[in-house]
């Protein structure tokens, strides 16, 4: 009996994993076609602002709820941890204004090849291995976004760079999310993340505020109810 539950737990691990990873994929896109649509008459800087508010209080109730603020302010990477926070905001950031410049489709196409980045990341920098079922996902991936970017076919856009941009910034957030969750807790990494990241956006797009309409003020609250799931 013991035997049997042990064999049947790891298949029904890899089934709620895949289940989580489509739900998150399907929560990512609606995010990302909110976020579409506000590009067009928002600065891309104020929706991230607004964003970072709203997930530091977030985070702020959270720590409070999983063991209060003076457990989750230490930290023993600090410079890492305010390096990731303001990666994360630059990233979102670099990652709306491809939303604005490209169709959501082609964005997220070419965005599809920081799996591969992040793999060459993390042997490179945390020295991991990586198997060879890892490496053919991450190539068919890469594959995708060489047919979507179509080099040398004369149809190159020089705005297929900013996806591919923060691709790469995505990358590096995620490896330094690993490096330093081998010694910070997931409530740290949450309130630093917030924290330092509402800092930033706050002084990139304090001085363009501009009044969203009762519509736009609508998709905005589903985009962070997306963004909290």
């Amino acid at each position: 009996m013991e035997q049997s539950i042990s064999m049947t737990s790891p298949a029904k691990d890899v089934r709620i994993g895949i289940g989580l990873c489509l739900l998150s994929m399907f929560i990512f896109a609606m995010q990302d076609g909110l976020t579409k649509t506000l590009v067009k008459d928002l600065p891309v800087v104020q929706l991230v602002m607004v964003r970072y508010w709203f997930f530091l209080l977030f985070a702020v109730v959270f720590v409070l709820l999983k063991g209060g603020l003076k457990r989750a302010v230490r930290t023993g990477q600090p410079m890492l941890q305010v390096l990731r926070a303001l990666l994360g905001v630059f990233e979102i950031a670099v990652f709306g204004l491809a939303l604005r410049y490209l169709g959501l489709a082609e964005t997220h196409a070419i965005y599809a090849i920081f799996p591969l980045l992040t793999m060459l990341l993390a042997a490179l920098v945390l020295r991991e291995s990586v198997s060879l079922r890892q490496t053919l996902a991450a190539m068919v991936g890469f594959a995708g976004t060489l047919i979507i970017l179509q080099p040398g076919m004369g149809v190159f856009s020089v705005a297929s760079l900013i996806p591919l941009l923060s691709a790469f910034m995505f990358a590096v957030f995620n490896v330094l999310t690993r490096k330093i969750s081998q010694t910070d807790s997931f409530s740290t990494n949450m309130l630093y993340m917030g924290f330092w990241g509402a800092v930033a956006s706050t002084m990139m797009g304090g001085g363009q505020w501009v009044t969203p309409t009762a519509p736009q003020w609508g998709l905005m609250l589903g985009l962070w109810r997306f963004m909290l799931l």
